[in-house]
């Protein structure tokens, strides 16, 4: 029988949790319904992997599948697994939208649980967001987590300027900021914190961070970190901390 781990990544899909409150499934959602009769062709007999979004699963079998139509029949219900053990939110600059989609999109299969999308004084005025961009980041995150075997939905926040994105990040176990110009690199802060189980990780701008900013995350204690000797473009830098921080971290 399939399970969670055997369903090809192509057949995951986050739903509205209230479908799978019963045995029998039955979808009219017009995109789901198109993308599994007509792009992906699946017919009677195929099975899919349905998430709620939240960390749980159901393989459903299909018995019937029309133009406007699918049902099915759930064969099992699981955890769905895939989540890292630590939680990392991700404070990502606001950097060109196509470079800011593509920093999203990997962040959220590298395990980012959260990102906040954020106003630094180096962004541009051409990288703010407005409720449609918002819309777009999400439905790419929740792309992302389908493909990668995530189980939960990360969240795209609204954007926040950098002041109060600070602000939020006091209750995380772990705060660090991306900085060029720190002494410390990464692994050494990991270290003495080999116990976090909450990191949130501020990456900044393609103009870099501005003095005062600086100064204002070391006044909430955030760690400044180095990764290492090369500069890194401000969408490459938070994915190599991310990879850094769950090979460190065994999570």
């Amino acid at each position: 029988m399939d399970d969670a781990t055997t369903i090809p990544n192509t057949r995951r899909f986050f739903v509205d949790p209230a479908w799978l409150r019963s045995d029998q499934i039955e979808i009219d959602d017009p995109a789901l319904v198109h993308q599994w009769g007509r792009v992906l062709r699946l017919s009677a007999g195929d099975r899919v992997l349905l998430l709620d979004g939240h960390g749980l699963a159901a393989v459903v079998e299909i018995a019937a599948i029309d133009r406007k139509h699918v049902q099915g029949q759930v064969i099992a219900r699981c955890h769905a697994g895939g989540e890292p053990a630590v939680a990392f939110d991700l404070y990502l600059a606001l950097i060109r939208p196509e470079r800011f989609e593509w920093a999203l999109q990997k962040a959220v299969e590298l395990g980012a649980r959260r990102i906040v999308p954020v106003a630094f004084a180096r962004s541009l005025p051409s990288d703010r967001a407005d409720e449609r961009r918002l819309a777009r980041w999400q439905r790419i995150a929740t792309e992302a987590a389908e493909q990668s075997g995530r189980g939960r939905i990360p969240a795209v926040a609204a954007p926040q300027p950098f002041a109060a994105a600070l602000a939020a990040s006091v209750t995380a176990d772990l705060a660090i900021l991306l900085d060029e110009r720190a002494s410390i690199h990464l692994r050494e802060v990991v270290s003495t914190h080999a116990t976090a189980r909450q990191i949130a990780i501020f990456s900044g701008p393609e103009g870099g961070i501005d003095p005062a900013e600086r100064e204002m995350a070391l006044g909430h204690r955030l760690h400044t970190v180095s990764l290492g000797p090369r500069i890194l473009r401000a969408e490459t830098a938070p994915l190599a901390a991310l990879a850094m921080l769950q090979y460190a971290l065994h999570s």
